[in-house]
């Protein structure tokens, strides 16, 4: 369901299971809704509830999108188990994205949108 100016997107899916394990699903639901067009914040947070198959049990990822500027974003995300922050730079279609998982391992992530 789209996000309006006063209701939250709901968003249904699947995935790969949680960052580092070795197999299984996620089923989830996910609550967000961008702060700034409400209450004049860049702040996009999320609240969801998944179903992990590997650790088979429920588990509640929250984060939030925080806008550095035009360009740069500051993204903190916790799964359920780990807190994985992550920075971004994007550029008109391209985005890259620097990621510490588990608030340790480094990573990077490069996005081309089409």
């Amino acid at each position: 369901m789209r996000e309006t100016t006063h209701r939250p997107a709901v968003i249904f899916g699947t995935s790969s299971d949680r960052i580092g394990t070795p197999r299984g699903r996620a089923y989830y639901v996910t609550f967000a809704k961008d702060l700034e067009p409400l209450l004049g914040i860049p702040v996009a947070p999320y609240v969801g509830v998944l179903y992990s198959e590997f650790d088979r049990e429920f588990l509640v990822p929250v984060g939030a999108t925080i806008r550095l500027g035009k360009q740069w974003s500051l993204l903190p995300t916790f799964d359920g188990h780990a807190f994985h922050p992550m920075v971004g730079y994007t550029r008109g279609r391209y985005s890259l994205t620097g990621i510490l998982v588990r608030g340790r391992d480094p990573g990077l992530a490069v996005t081309v949108g089409f």
